[in-house]
């Protein structure tokens, strides 16, 4: 069974002639009768009653006509989409920072304002920095978003923005003190597990190496948050992910002469043959998740 065959067997159940529906096509009856009789054949027998030179639709055919109609339609527009470059399935994997507090506004954003035309599926997944990667060299996702520094040859970088990691304890008594990184090494911290790029920039920056008393890992910053609220223990999270807690149980503490500056990425394999549409999505979501960021940012100003 063809597409081609379906499109003959709908219009001959319309002209009911086999000469009218070859004219409308601009083929010879014996190929419009060729392919009618093979439809038959591949559906396992006849669709149509044979009365003098017309034919006419019997009970297996108007069960098919039934069947088949809405989906012929839905492949019909399936490819008008496709060849008006208005569909897109897209596959990003983003670290769970930016995940989590950034890019759902700012795929949101996107999706309000594309037109009904515009048949644009994202499909999101959640890991980290390590994660991220492989996912893009092994072919698993189209778009990356990622924290921190990334050396590979074999990705496509764009920089989203600047971004600042915070030291945070759950004490608010802790908090009003000033503090160095090597005056903090006694207290219990609780960080990212190792793969993720928060955890990554917090450590390069230290360049002291206290060895810090690590109590906990866990997989994400809200768990993390949670974990240290109204305790005196400490962390290292984007001012992002606790803008909104500041003052309820956490607390940003003021660190003596000491910033942890990333930046945040986006990512894509060098060898993939990108589209205009595909660039356009990408430099959208990177747009939104820059504008998000940086009303977020003001706050802290």
């Amino acid at each position: 069974m063809t597409l081609k065959q379906i499109e003959y067997f709908i219009k001959v159940c319309e002209l009911k002639q086999i000469s009218e529906c070859s004219k409308f096509f601009g083929i010879s009856q014996s190929a419009m009768s060729i392919a009618i009789k093979n439809l038959e054949n591949s559906l396992g027998g006849e669709l149509f009653d044979r009365i003098g030179k017309s034919l006419v639709i019997n009970e297996r055919g108007k069960a098919f006509l039934k069947s088949i109609t809405p989906i012929y339609n839905r492949v019909l527009e399936i490819r008008k989409n496709m060849l008006n470059g208005g569909m897109f399935d897209i596959a990003i994997t983003s670290s769970k920072n930016i995940g989590s507090y950034l890019l759902p506004e700012a795929v949101s954003e996107i999706l309000e304002n594309k037109n009904d035309k515009s048949k644009i599926h994202l499909d999101i997944k959640i890991e980290n920095t390590e994660a991220i990667l492989q996912s893009i060299l092994n072919n698993q996702c189209d778009i990356g978003l990622i924290e921190g520094s990334l050396k590979n040859s074999e990705v496509s970088t764009i920089t989203i923005c600047e971004d600042e990691l915070f030291i945070v304890t759950g004490d608010k008594d802790l908090a009003q003190k000033s503090w160095n990184i090597s005056s903090l090494k006694d207290y219990g911290w609780v960080m990212r597990e190792v793969g993720s790029g928060t955890r990554e920039v917090f450590f390069n920056n230290i360049k002291e190496n206290p060895n810090l008393n690590i109590i906990l890992e866990l997989p994400t910053s809200e768990v993390i948050k949670n974990s240290i609220r109204n305790r005196p223990l400490f962390t290292c999270l984007p001012y992002f992910a606790i803008h909104n807690e500041l003052g309820n149980g956490l607390y940003k503490v003021n660190m003596k002469g000491k910033k942890f500056i990333r930046n945040l990425y986006a990512i894509y394999s060098k060898d993939k043959k990108n589209s205009e549409t595909f660039m356009n999505i990408i430099n959208e979501i990177i747009e939104n998740i820059r504008k998000f960021h940086k009303k977020i940012s003001s706050q802290n100003s």
